[in-house]
């Protein structure tokens, strides 16, 4: 009886080790189960795609948004987005580049993501979705809206429309 509470309790740490990986990436995005589920069967020491989209500092940022080099992208919700983002970004939601709504990103400069997330994880999944679309040379940004505005970046809010 010992030896089968032993296996039930190793059963149970299991499942919620990846019932707890499996909440930190699709608690927010439930659009991406799919890859979370693929995740969950991989070997431990596999890093997750979005785990391998190259990150960049808020210092970085800042000087490529000086030279104009690149077009920040904010792919939380719209309202989130309306409530504060980073002055210059451009709102487009990860659900809509998961449904290949991008077409009006430029292909000749660079395509940096954020989230709040300080895992970055929509974030990261939108550029490792941009990439495999042809868009090359992206990132997201290291730390999200937070590490943003701890570095005393700029922030902005949505003009709120007029009501006729």
């Amino acid at each position: 009886m010992s030896r089968s509470r032993n296996n039930l309790g190793s059963v149970f740490a299991v499942g919620l080790l990846l019932l707890n990986a499996a909440c930190s990436t699709t608690e927010t995005h439930p659009a991406t189960t799919t890859a979370a589920s693929a995740s969950a069967q991989q070997p431990p020491t596999a890093q997750s795609a979005g785990s391998q989209v190259p990150r960049i500092t808020v210092e970085e940022l800042k000087k490529l948004m000086a030279e104009q080099q690149v077009v920040v992208v904010d792919v939380r919700s719209v309202d989130a987005y309306n409530n504060g983002h980073i002055k210059g970004s451009i709102n487009l939601p990860l659900d809509k580049i998961q449904a290949g709504d991008y077409k009006d990103l430029p292909r000749d400069k660079r395509i940096i993501t954020y989230c709040s997330c300080g895992a970055e994880n929509s974030s990261a999944a939108a550029s490792s979705l941009l990439e495999k679309a042809g868009f090359k040379n992206g990132a997201t940004l290291l730390g999200g809206t937070n590490a943003w505005q701890q570095s005393g970046g700029e922030m902005e809010k949505a003009s709120p429309k007029a009501v006729s």
